[in-house]
Formats: structure tokens, sequence, C-alpha cells
């Protein structure tokens, strides 16, 4: 149904006539006949108050399918940096609703954890800028540490504050009930190392590589990753060596083989593996091109106090943002400008 013919549905069920309905939008008559015949559609501003006026979302004005509100949630989420708190309501109530009807259950449940975390996000950095502020000006204040390191998962001392027995738990449920799915091994896995579980990490890889769709870089990534944990340094960089002659023409093997050089400090070969990781990309024209090589290098050079290279990296990631992503403003454009205004602070 057209916007004009739910508005001329909406007003007829309130009992109102378009006199009655302009008075309280404060427009004139001929106005909502416009409406309702299409003539001319209601200003963005004016969407609001129909919306509250007759008791429905912006969305139901509209009459847009489930598929397409889940589709213009996944844009809002991409874009807006925080959501307010009625549009966030609103959301959440939808997606509840969807779980009584729609079909697919994981991917109303898996949009619901999107938006909590979307808010998730947007809170913690409001808890990580106020926390910094009160330690800059308090030192002492030992509950604001605590809490920046919550909203930044900053490292700590306290194993347990830091290990992830839980998720580890949760994981090997669902690869032990799934032992078929690849993907879920990589979660496993990494939660495994991170906690130096590396008997446990070997153990459920060897299962990973004996699926038909195991991949040969990941086997390879996490048979390193093994041995750094080990402290196997050399026969680390060995099968690093041969990971970069066997597959000299991945831009994925390149990309982790930077990641390597960085868990090192080798800052400068990180840097040099990210660029052609990311320059392999451009030359194979992968469409579209990502961005993670880009940070990796931005990061790298701050590291090496390097600020005028980060600021240059940053203006690449905002013409990649634009031009392989058509992001020229929102929440992509803002995390880039925001950390290139930080860097060049440094610089002064």
């Amino acid at each position: 149904m057209e916007l004009g013919n739910k508005i001329k549905t909406l007003r007829l069920r309130a009992g109102l006539t378009q006199e009655m309905l302009a008075e309280e939008l404060g427009v004139s008559f001929q106005t909502i006949s416009k409406w309702e015949n299409s003539v001319c559609a209601p200003d963005v501003a004016m969407l609001p108050k129909l919306s509250v006026y007759f008791g429905v979302t912006i969305d139901e004005l509209f009459d847009l399918t489930a598929e397409q509100r889940l589709h213009r949630i996944e844009n809002m989420l991409d874009m807006e940096q925080e959501l307010p708190h009625s549009t966030f309501v609103e959301t959440i109530d939808f997606l509840q609703q969807q779980m009584e009807v729609y079909p697919d259950k994981g991917r109303i449940n898996s949009f619901l954890a999107h938006v909590y975390h979307h808010r998730m996000e947007s809170d913690s950095e409001k808890v990580s800028k106020y926390a910094r502020k009160a330690i800059q000006i308090r030192p002492d204040i030992k509950d604001a540490q605590w809490l920046l390191q919550k909203a930044e998962g900053a490292a700590t001392c306290d194993w347990n504050c830091r290990h992830h027995h839980k998720l580890i738990t949760f994981y090997k449920e669902i690869v032990d009930g799934h032992p078929e799915l690849a993907r879920n091994y990589y979660d496993l896995l990494d939660n495994l190392l991170a906690d130096n579980r590396t008997k446990e990490a070997s153990e459920y890889l060897d299962k990973y590589a004996k699926l038909p769709d195991a991949r040969e870089l990941q086997v390879l990534c996490y048979e390193i990753r093994i041995l750094f944990k080990e402290h196997k340094v050399e026969e680390a960089k060995a099968k690093m060596a041969y990971m970069e002659e066997h597959l000299p023409e991945d831009g994925g093997a390149l990309f982790e083989l930077a990641g390597f050089y960085a868990d090192m400090s080798e800052y400068e070969k990180a840097i040099e593996y990210y660029s052609k990781s990311f320059e392999l990309e451009v030359a194979q024209q992968k469409k579209p091109l990502y961005t993670d090589a880009l940070w990796g290098m931005a990061i790298c050079y701050e590291i090496l106090g390097k600020y005028k290279e980060a600021v240059d990296i940053y203006d690449r990631l905002l013409k990649v943002i634009a031009e392989e992503w058509n992001f020229t403003e929102g929440e992509p454009v803002r995390e880039v400008m925001e950390e290139k205004m930080r860097v060049m602070k440094l610089l002064s």
C-alpha cells in the first residue's frame, strides 16, 4: 500500500475527516488531500508526528515487508553510531514479534544480538570517555580503571578475569554437536589459544583439518599460532616461510603473515606484508576491497611514531570506503575520521 493510501486508511479507521486530521497536525486539509491522492508526500519531519498520532511505527506507515525492515535495520546498524532510545525499542519490539512468525528463528536471534551489541558498543564508547576523564582528573580512582578495562577490553593480570573457560565450554558443545561445520572451529581455536590451551587446540585442529571444506590457509595459521604459544619460535618462523612460498598469490596469507610479524613487534615487516596483501587484492581486482590491511598499517605506523604515514593511510581508508563501499558519511566514515584527527594531534 502506498503511503497516501495508508494515511487515508488510518484516518478513516480513526473516524477523522481530512479537516480534523489537518487541525491535529497543523496543516491545511488540502495538504491532507494531496497526501492521500499521492500528489505529494509528507515532509520527513512530519512522519514522526503521523507515527505518534496514529500509534504506528514509521515503517508501518510505509507498509514495509519483514524482509525490507530487516534490510533497513542492517543499514541502520552500519550507518548510525548510536540509536535513539525510541528507535532501539521499536526495533527490538519488531524483532520480538518476528520471533513468533518468521520462519528462520536463528536469523531473528542474530538480528537481536546485533542490535543489542550495537547499543553495547555505543554505550562502551561513553563508558570509555568518562572513565578516561575521571582517571585524568583523579588517577587514584580505582573503579574508573576497572570500567575502562571493561569498556575497551584492556589487559588484566588477574587470570580469573581474563580466561575464556565459559566461552570455550560453549563452543566445544557446538563443535562436538556439529563436527561437520568448519566455521565454529575457528571461534573455539581462537579462545583456546587465548588461554594457552595448546594441547586441546591441536586436537580440535586435527579434527578440522579432516573436514572436506577445511582451508589449507587456516590450518597453517593455527599451526603457526600453536607453535608460538608453545614458544617454538624458530619452528613457527619456518612454517611462516613455507606459507609465503606455498601461497604467494593469496592476499589472505600475506595478511596473516603481517599479523604474525605484528605479534612479534616487527612492525616494519608487518607494514610490508599488510601493504603486499592490499596491493595484491587491488591487482586481482577484488571487489569490494577490504580495509583490514590498511587499518593494520595505520596502527603499526602509529606504534612506530610515524604519525604522518599513519594519517596518509587513514586518507587512503576514506577513499576506499567511498569508492568501494559507497560510504561518504555515517559510522564507517566517522570512525576513520576520529582516528585520523586523533593521530594528527600527535603530529603537533
